[in-house]
């Protein structure tokens, strides 16, 4: 059974060139497909019901928004029926520890994990993105540099333990913060995500790029040395042999053999 994750990186186009959202769709089962919404990390009562429209007007079979707000409300036997049913469950944007702390450790977030391990698609846009991997950045600030104190973690719900997502990303100058999150732990995978992009996780491993933008990859495994643990007072960080790659539309990344295979272009004719 293959599992597949796609966080978005945030200011999907919606309506002129919808490429990211029409991706999850074909991938949930196209015409056949029943999404769930789950918008509570969104502080606007109608988000949920704009993503219901626009997933049927896409073509969804169903598509149906779990309205909620309340950790106490959080897996009634309609909210069950509806994930054990579903082929794709989206997470909206808004403030990921929103999602965090109404859903973490409740039966619902039980049932999302199973629905994603027997094979339903799984996707989010900005907080939405950030709260599929186990380990999330909760806040931050930006910068080209890595700095002591510019990101905060916290834990998310807990799709894959090998990839960390931001977004926003190239628009909020983020990769300092990428960065410092590898160079925390450079075991894991850091993916910034563009917004209108998308990250296509399959089997917590075979990455593709869908959208306008691109997906900047972090690899800290071959990392040299790091004096993170030392500074103190927001001073910048040193980190020798990381890699890094920036991926665009169609390109593939394994992260297996953490090699990247780009797609052919036509040459420019003189």
């Amino acid at each position: 059974m293959t599992t597949t994750l796609m966080p978005m990186g945030g200011a999907l186009d919606e309506r002129k060139d919808p490429a990211v959202l029409m991706e999850f769709l074909r991938r949930a089962g196209g015409k056949k497909a029943r999404i769930v919404i789950l918008p509570q990390a969104s502080a606007r009562r109608d988000t949920g019901g704009e993503y219901v429209e626009m997933f049927k007007d896409f073509g969804a079979k169903e598509a149906v928004s779990l309205e909620f707000r309340r950790r106490a409300e959080a897996g009634s036997a309609e909210q069950i029926k509806a994930i054990r049913k579903a082929t794709g469950i989206f997470f909206s944007g808004g403030t990921q520890m929103r999602i965090a702390t109404v859903l973490g450790g409740t039966p619902l977030e039980a049932e999302l994990l199973a629905a994603y391990r027997g094979g339903c698609i799984v996707g989010g846009t900005s907080a939405g993105a950030s709260i599929l991997s186990k380990t999330m950045v909760a806040y931050g600030r930006g910068g080209p540099t890595p700095r002591e104190g510019m990101i905060q973690f916290s834990a998310g719900l807990g799709f894959t333990d090998k990839f960390l997502f931001d977004q926003h990303f190239r628009q909020r100058d983020r990769l300092g913060r990428l960065i410092y999150a590898v160079s925390s732990h450079p075991g894991i995978f850091g993916v910034g995500i563009d917004e209108d992009t998308a990250a296509v996780v399959e089997d917590d491993s075979r990455l593709t790029v869908v959208g306008s933008g691109a997906v900047t990859i972090v690899d800290g495994l071959q990392t040299g040395d790091t004096d993170i643990a030392e500074i103190e007072n927001g001073g910048a960080v040193a980190v020798s042999d990381l890699i890094v790659h920036v991926l665009t539309k169609d390109s593939v990344y394994d992260g297996r053999t953490r090699r990247a295979v780009l797609p052919k272009r036509p040459l420019l004719t003189d």
